[in-house]
């Protein structure tokens, strides 16, 4: 499984648009007239594009900055995020299993902390709380996290993708043997720029490996391949007073495990979503997991967080 894992990872990074790859592309939107509340600050339009092509030489000696679009590219709530950040970020979220004789439902409280460096590399801690609740009402917990790195391959107008590798301990409070290494690719497409007519509509997308490494029980899930396809439509300006940048998302959400008794069993998901800006740099996300795969574990999974940028 390792070799398939490798071989995944290489498909990867081989997966980065073409179209991302030339420099100096017409911002979304060029040559229409926008509203000011919608168009880019003045200073960023300076920011040069970064792709594969110039990885070594652009973006390193630059300090962080983010783009702001047309249409905003923004972290959502199972897509991996594709840019890189500064935030405080505190989620929360509640799991009613299925058809588990002990289980009820699980509660997972977490917050981290990202920073970006410069506009190639940004690094993240994060910690985490989960409480699981048995039907008998008796409940484990215990306290995790992680660390994780983030690489940006592309920044440009009209497209941004990244490259992120996580790694974390095991919650032993829960049971957790294993520590999970992430790798994982995330990209945004500005669907305006192509189409003009679907308006500030963004298209999302990742592709996740995660390996656990270390003792488990016969039959554990080792490898397990998770992929996101999600479209968000933004309706208000930004400085529109308690609802700004009013987004509203729909995200498509499937898991494989690659081996284990799970092997082959894919779960999917959809969650639809919305987000809103109710003070600058200050955002509220909702959003509700719908599992739609022959495989039941969670009918509803219910999601809230809380963005501090800056």
């Amino acid at each position: 499984m390792h070799r398939a894992g490798h071989a995944a990872l290489q498909v990867l990074l081989l997966a980065v648009p073409a179209v991302g790859l030339a420099d100096g592309e017409p911002a979304p939107g060029a040559g229409e007239a926008l509203p000011a509340a919608l168009t880019a600050h003045p200073h960023e339009q300076q920011l040069t594009d970064l792709t594969p092509l110039n990885f070594f030489t652009e973006g390193w000696a630059d300090p962080w900055a983010h783009r702001h679009r047309y249409t905003p590219d923004m972290a959502l709530l199972r897509v991996t995020t594709n840019f890189l950040e500064r935030e405080l970020r505190f989620d929360y979220v509640y799991t009613n299993v299925a058809e588990n004789k002990t289980l009820d439902n699980t509660q997972n409280a977490s917050a981290l902390l990202a920073y970006g460096l410069d506009r190639r590399l940004m690094v993240e801690v994060i910690t985490n709380y989960q409480w699981n609740v048995n039907q008998n009402g008796s409940t484990t917990n215990g306290a995790g996290g992680g660390f994780l790195a983030r690489l940006q391959l592309v920044d440009t107008p009209g497209q941004s993708y990244s490259f992120q590798l996580k790694v974390a301990p095991p919650n032993k409070g829960i049971g957790q043997t294993t520590t999970v290494l992430g790798y994982y690719l995330a990209g945004w497409q500005d669907m305006h720029e192509l189409l003009p007519f679907l308006g500030r509509m963004g298209l999302y997308f990742s592709l996740d490996y995660d390996n656990s490494q270390g003792p488990a029980k016969a039959g554990a899930t080792r490898n397990v391949l998770n992929y996101d396809v999600s479209l968000a439509e933004t309706w208000t300006p930004s400085d529109m007073l308690v609802v700004g940048n009013l987004t509203t998302f729909l995200e498509f959400y499937a898991s494989t495990p690659l081996d284990g008794t799970a092997n082959g069993k894919t779960s999917f998901w959809i969650t639809p979503g919305i987000r809103f800006w109710f003070l600058p740099k200050n955002s509220f996300t909702f959003g509700v997991d719908f599992e739609v795969s022959n495989y039941p574990t969670a009918p509803e999974i219910y999601r809230v967080n809380y963005i501090l940028n800056f």
